[in-house]
């Protein structure tokens, strides 16, 4: 498994979570196996359509993770026919449950601009941490393992470290959020090996996320993540390549980015409605 956990990170260039998703799913698809008495080598694709089949009935799991569990497992008996352990892939011609794919939830630039001046005055570090999730599109994982060390001031950006072998992201600082870090950093005299906010957990940003959202009025259910949508969404708006947001958002694939562009067809159904109602 250690070799397979390599193919994704160094090859497949997977993100943190799908890494762990994705061996997890594995390691639970070896267990099911080994109690039945299969090996990989002679496994059909009647027996991947029984296995899916078992996690749908016995495990009673949703589309969406059925779907996440047959991606990870096309790509380990791909991995497997690479080291030659295998003679084909029963998941290669596999169809997928069909999924109704969710468009991405976002706010307004004014919902956001209303969270900021919020926290700006109740707390510099609050302020910092939703900038960062909104300026930058950061992922929470990304946001909480950021270290002093990651912060340039000239030119201004922030490097996401990728792991060995991994090429690191950069996401440039606007003039604003620079100056805010940079005074926070200073006042603190942080140490350039010191985490930027030392001691912060994912579940102590989602309730900074949540608070300012539910003080600013905005009563949809809002996370971290739906500030990353945000800085996608708002950027495309704008008219920015989406092959730069992709880079941005450190998306291997440009179809991940490309669900943003559905946003507008959303939008384009809403806009002609606008005349209705006015009229």
């Amino acid at each position: 498994m250690v070799d397979y956990g390599d193919y994704l990170l160094y090859v497949r260039r997977l993100s943190e979570n799908t890494f762990k998703a994705y061996t997890n799913d594995v390691k639970n698809f070896l267990s099911y196996i080994t109690s039945r008495g299969l090996s990989l080598q002679k496994f059909s694709q009647i027996d991947a359509d029984e296995y899916v089949k078992y996690l749908s009935k016995k495990e009673n799991l949703s589309v969406t993770s059925i779907a996440r569990k047959i991606s990870a497992l096309r790509n380990f008996f791909s991995f497997l026919q690479l080291k030659g352990l295998c003679d084909r892939n029963p998941w290669e011609r596999f169809k997928n449950p069909k999924l109704h794919r969710k468009l991405p939830e976002f706010l307004s630039h004014s919902e956001i601009q209303a969270m900021l001046s919020l926290a700006l005055e109740k707390s510099e570090r609050d302020y910092l941490v939703l900038s960062l999730l909104y300026y930058c599109g950061l992922r929470v994982s990304e946001l909480c393992k950021l270290e002093v060390a990651d912060v340039s001031f000239s030119p201004a950006f922030v490097r996401i470290r990728m792991g060995k072998g991994r090429k690191d992201r950069i996401v440039p600082l606007n003039q604003l959020v620079k100056e805010r870090l940079q005074n926070y950093i200073e006042k603190r005299k942080l140490r350039q090996d010191e985490y930027l906010f030392e001691g912060i957990h994912p579940s102590t940003v989602f309730r900074i996320v949540k608070r300012y959202a539910a003080k600013c009025g905005i009563n949809r259910p809002v996370h971290p993540h739906t500030l990353r949508h945000s800085f996608a969404t708002h950027l495309l708006q704008r008219g920015v390549n989406i092959k730069v947001v992709q880079d941005l958002l450190g998306h291997a694939n440009l179809s991940t980015t490309s669900v943003y562009l559905h946003v507008f067809e959303r939008e384009k159904f809403e806009a002609v409605n606008k005349l209705v109602e006015e009229g």
